[in-house]
């Protein structure tokens, strides 16, 4: 069961595959704010899709970010979600990434709560 308050750690090593150059986002050998966000959004949802019924997943919907500190090739990245809004089918989570105990990202991030048969039946009568 979903519960306010609940909580995810997970550590991804930066590689050259996760830099800004590799990204497009940037010219420099740092992690890329794309991939970052992309590590926030995976936490939530590995920590919601845990509690969730099966046949249920979530969505990403909204990211608000602040990337405040490059990070470099190699480094330890330790990215926490934290269950903080449940409003029906929508997650709302506090999301950080932190090398060293600093943080180099925190924000919010936004899932809803889904039946993926009806969401792609959904998409599919949608003109």
């Amino acid at each position: 069961m979903l519960e306010v308050g609940m909580r995810l750690e997970v550590e991804k090593v930066v590689t050259e595959n996760d830099t800004a150059a590799k990204a497009a986002s940037g010219a420099v050998e740092v992690l890329a704010t794309p991939f970052m966000i992309a590590w926030m959004e995976e936490a939530s949802l590995h920590l919601a899709q845990k509690e969730l019924e099966n046949g249920l997943t979530t969505v990403g919907t909204e990211v608000n970010i602040k990337h405040l500190k490059g990070t470099l090739v190699g480094k330890t990245v330790k990215i926490i979600s934290v269950l903080k809004e449940i409003d029906r089918k929508k997650l709302v989570f506090d999301v950080e990434a932190l090398e060293d105990g600093v943080v180099v990202g925190t924000g919010t991030h936004t899932r809803f709560i889904i039946d993926p048969v009806k969401f792609f039946e959904k998409l599919k009568n949608t003109k």
